[in-house]
């Protein structure tokens, strides 16, 4: 426990509340706090105890002020041990990789990787809190942003022979759904990421299928340091989630100029009314600039209509990632 934080937050009427209000529960005389959140995780109860914790969401739009603060009290609490048994929780925490949501932790969301071994490594509750964690609407939904690229690829390599370009790429396993790409019928694939030990793992899985590994950042891209050529389908899976309003403007406007005549480009974002936010940011210190359709229909606003065939902004069936898919006029 963090020194102060007990007399500090006394004021909400226990120094372990979730907020100004309680979590519901089926017995609505018994509010819900951090401490019985813990209880009810060492009881084997993970559902309810997670469940429970969508009540941060609400806490956190409520006290905008006070929600920094209150992030330093939950990693001081006891709970913080139990959730970072979590093989999940604990690799966005600890980023071993200096930032959360790594190739690595994308992969334990998969079920590809090492996530059977770090399941396997995990305690029984931490390999409880993992199976979760797993089917939240967050992961569900980056597996359904998974598929859709998949699906995006094999519909352009379908109107002819075309080259694919993924920006922070990680380790690309969209590649794995797609029969274009295992079926080699694409001109090129190019996975762009900076990060060099994401890049080894592409090389060394899809380097067969035709994959080209490139390592630089977004800013080269925006700066104009890195020449790509032009492509049929452009996407970034996750970047966007960490881009200021100016440098995402920017960049899918750069996107949109490497766009061969009647290509594609894919800009998925998570939307700010996501369940998961205030468990992602107080217990996984994973950070995210949401994102609703107004503020994604703006870096749109940043592209030359008449170039523009076509503009759709969609959500997964979760509501948690809203996809803007723009094409290009032939």
């Amino acid at each position: 426990m963090l020194p102060g934080l007990r007399k500090e937050w006394k004021g909400y009427g226990s120094a372990n509340h979730l907020g100004e209000s309680t979590i519901p529960t089926t017995d609505i005389s018994t509010p819900i706090t951090l401490d019985s959140v813990a209880q009810l995780l060492r009881n084997g109860s993970v559902k309810r105890a997670l469940s429970a914790l969508d009540d941060l969401l609400n806490r956190r739009k409520t006290d905008t002020d006070g929600w920094p603060q209150f992030k330093q009290f939950c990693a001081a609490h006891q709970l913080w041990e139990l959730l970072q048994q979590d093989p999940l929780t604990f690799r966005a925490s600890t980023k071993p990789r200096g930032y959360a949501g790594d190739a690595v932790m994308m992969d334990y969301v998969y079920g590809l990787g090492g996530a059977v071994e770090a399941e396997s490594h995990a305690t029984p509750l931490g390999r409880a809190i993992f199976r979760f964690t797993c089917e939240r609407p967050a992961s569900r939904a980056v597996r359904y942003r998974r598929m859709l690229i998949a699906d995006l690829i094999d519909g352009i390599a379908a109107d002819g022979v075309a080259r694919v370009l993924a920006i922070a790429s990680g380790h690309l396993r969209e590649v794995e759904l797609s029969g274009a790409v295992r079926e080699r019928r694409l001109e090129e694939f190019v996975a762009f990421d900076q990060d060099a030990a994401s890049l080894e793992v592409v090389s060394r899985e899809y380097a067969r299928l035709g994959v080209t590994a490139m390592q630089g950042s977004a800013r080269q891209i925006l700066s104009g340091k890195v020449e790509l050529g032009c492509f049929n389908f452009v996407y970034a899976a996750g970047l966007f989630d960490y881009l200021t309003h100016p440098a995402a403007r920017s960049l899918i406007a750069r996107m949109f100029a490497m766009l061969r005549p009647g290509g594609r480009l894919l800009v998925p974002n998570f939307l700010p009314g996501v369940r998961d936010i205030g468990y992602m940011e107080t217990f996984m210190d994973w950070h995210l600039i949401y994102r609703d359709h107004g503020m994604m229909r703006a870096l749109a606003e940043s592209l030359p209509a008449r170039e523009i065939a076509d503009c759709k902004l969609f959500n997964d069936p979760d509501d948690a990632i809203a996809f803007l898919l723009v094409s290009k006029a032939n």
